[in-house]
């Protein structure tokens, strides 16, 4: 659970919606969307990422997928020791950033959040 982070979607009534999952496994980036989540942010406007379109597959890539390393305090900058010391990271690391500082830019609505209050749903305990 700790190498997954959800990307989040609010409409202009404040509104949450889980559109899509970032997850990391074996320093590999996994990036796949909700399917349901996405459908209903599609009703107030949403629309999925210009560089991952699709919303039936699953994206792979060796780094941080760009459309979300843009996202990253201290982007494009060489001395990035204040931002570490922001969020309180040894090293630079993409991934720990991004779900640290939630990836939010002025542009948009999106926002990264580490799912760390996800309890198990207990259906019929006996």
């Amino acid at each position: 659970m700790k190498n997954i982070i959800w990307m989040i979607w609010r409409n202009s009534e404040g509104e949450s919606f889980k559109v899509g999952e970032l997850s990391r496994r074996e320093e590999k980036y996994y990036f796949k969307y909700d399917a349901s989540g996405v459908k209903k942010a599609e009703e107030y406007g949403f629309y999925p990422l210009p560089d991952l379109p699709r919303i039936d597959v699953e994206y792979f890539r060796e780094e941080l997928f760009s459309s979300f390393s843009k996202r990253l305090p201290g982007y494009g900058k060489k001395d990035i020791s204040s931002v570490l010391r922001q969020y309180e990271l040894e090293e630079y690391d993409t991934f720990e950033l991004l779900k640290k500082s939630g990836g939010k830019i002025s542009t948009d609505s999106l926002e990264f959040i580490y799912p760390f209050d996800e309890k198990p749903i207990v259906l019929d305990e006996k």
